[in-house]
């Protein structure tokens, strides 16, 4: 009887935080449920549950994925634009240097934030989790 209640709050659950959409709380940084508190505590620790709604944000494994994600863009853009900046307008080569330094450093941290935050949303919007082997043949 309370593992069928159990299961009856999880699919309440899930149908409502199917009614945000995972790509708006992770560019905004909200929680995947309810789409209004805050989803970090300070820059990117993630909250174990919403302030708002309750929601249980304990389970959240991102992984490396939003790692991967900003290396690969920013390495791609500053690549482009350091050409760029060298190539066609001819800026010195320590201008250009500090030019993406600081490029690198706020769009890792902004990248980082959406991109993980995304991550996450999207793993409770499909309800995501980690495999199990079962003992049926």
């Amino acid at each position: 009887m309370a593992d069928q209640q159990s299961d009856q709050v999880e699919e309440t659950d899930r149908e409502q935080s199917r009614s945000v959409s995972p790509y708006k709380a992770g560019l905004s940084c909200k929680c995947p449920n309810c789409g209004d508190a805050p989803i970090y505590n300070g820059l990117l620790e993630l909250r174990g549950v919403c302030e708002n709604c309750g929601f249980d944000l304990s389970k959240a494994d991102a992984g490396d994925g939003a790692q991967i994600f900003v290396i690969m863009i920013l390495g791609a853009l500053c690549a482009i634009i350091g050409a760029y900046l060298y190539a066609a307008i001819g800026l010195p080569m320590w201008a250009i240097m500090i030019f993406l330094i600081a490029m690198i450093i706020g769009g890792t941290i902004w990248l980082l934030r959406v991109i993980k935050a995304t991550l996450v949303a999207l793993q409770f919007h499909h309800d995501a989790h980690e495999g199990q082997l079962t003992d049926e043949g």
